[in-house]
């Protein structure tokens, strides 16, 4: 079922148990198109109602990178879909180069009503640059870059 991800704990019955409950949640979870991230609860519940945040590309990303490197690229396209609103969204708020990614967004665009909060959350950007950086180096998939 988990296939690729099924690591064992042969010393705790009950670890293991939560290890792969955990892994389901994250394989069910995760976008897998390109157009879509890992909602903030995942599918256990609809906090931050189910908007994507940063989390993705700096805790679960991760895991897909030892599991299902294609997941953490989709995961990935899906931020450079969004990167015209990023770009839009960094003129907006007076920097005349670059992109600035929303705190919590389904479609790329801010979505916190907390004005303070949605525009004081500049590290998004190293975090997904980061992101790219290791999937990069991980998988050696240099086309994505290039793509």
């Amino acid at each position: 079922v988990l296939g690729g991800g099924g690591r064992r704990n042969r010393g705790d019955p009950a670890l293991q148990q939560g290890i792969r409950y955990n892994m389901l949640q994250l394989l069910q979870a995760a976008g897998t198109n390109g157009r879509s991230d890992v909602s903030s609860k995942g599918l256990t519940g609809d906090g931050y109602e189910g908007h994507y945040f940063w989390d993705t590309e700096t805790y679960v990303l991760p895991f897909f990178l030892f599991t299902r490197p294609e997941v953490s690229r989709k995961l990935l396209e899906y931020r450079f879909h969004t990167l015209p609103q990023a770009r839009a969204r960094a003129r907006e708020l007076g920097h005349p180069r670059g992109a600035l990614f929303p705190w919590r967004t389904i479609d790329g665009e801010e979505c916190s009503a907390y004005y303070p909060a949605g525009t004081a959350q500049a590290h998004i950007d190293a975090d997904i640059a980061h992101a790219v950086r290791i999937y990069c180096e991980s998988t050696g998939d240099g086309a994505f870059l290039r793509d």
